[in-house]
């Protein structure tokens, strides 16, 4: 599960390959190899290490699959829910 939740916050983050390798010193062949649900790839510590320190927020979720939002953590489901809310302080 730790590897299709990773999955979804690349997909919903909208950050690109070459970005990607960028920002967590991993081949983005990796990266694309670990998205490619097709094979049966494992993932590793290190990616999980880099996707939490990218995205700090979700790093419970990715871990446990729960969230936190009082302790700012959450998830990318969480979040877009919480954006679709109306504003709460207008008016």
């Amino acid at each position: 599960m730790i590897k299709e939740r990773v999955i979804t916050i690349l997909k919903s983050s909208g950050i690109r390959l070459p970005e990607l390798e960028e920002r967590t010193g991993i081949s983005r062949y990796t990266w694309n190899n670990l998205k490619n649900t097709a094979r049966k790839r494992e993932i590793k510590a290190e990616e999980i290490e880099a996707i939490v320190k990218l995205f700090p927020q979700y790093a419970l979720w990715v871990v446990s699959g729960d969230v936190a939002p009082e302790a700012g953590q959450t998830s990318p489901e969480y979040d877009q829910a919480d954006s679709n809310l109306p504003n709460q302080n207008a008016g």
